[in-house]
């Protein structure tokens, strides 16, 4: 399944690197420097399978986790979208933040980085938005029909 990805990451290595990873996989990739952009393009775009987010947005302040709050508005903004993080400084403590509280999909570090486990998790990501939000679909369709059914059977 091909699906749509917004990477987001300060350094443009790095974005560079996984939009490869992700591009050579077929799927559709768009890139964000901070968080701005990010939030610009995540109202732009309501239909993303996939956000790959980095914890710190700005390398320079030694507490950032602007990755962390925008992970909550992504989850706020995009219900069926997933979410997996990346980072070069994370900790077990910001790690289980990041799924129990914001439902994260999966984490990396960016030390330890696994491309064919990585690619394995965009593309399971992926699968699962597109399933999700297609169940929704017919789900939806399924209790408008029955709204009709029901509407006529009243009026007769």
């Amino acid at each position: 399944m091909r699906g749509k990805v917004l990477i987001v990451d300060d350094y443009s290595d790095w974005r560079n690197l996984l939009s490869g990873l992700i591009e050579r996989e077929g799927h559709l990739v768009e890139t964000a420097g901070n968080w701005e952009a990010a939030l610009a393009h995540i109202d732009e775009n309501k239909d993303l399978d996939l956000v790959i987010l980095d914890i710190r947005l700005v390398e320079t302040e030694e507490n950032n986790e602007d990755g962390m709050r925008l992970l909550a508005e992504i989850r706020n903004r995009l219900s069926f979208t997933r979410v997996i993080m990346v980072t070069g400084y994370g900790t077990m403590k910001t790690q289980r933040k990041a799924f129990k509280e914001f439902q994260a999909f999966d984490f990396f570090r960016k030390a330890q980085f696994d491309s064919d486990e990585f690619r394995r998790s965009v593309q399971d990501a992926v699968e699962k938005t597109i399933r999700d939000r297609k169940t929704w679909k017919d789900k939806k369709f399924i209790r408008d029909q029955k709204y009709e059914i029901w509407q006529r059977d009243r009026a007769d």
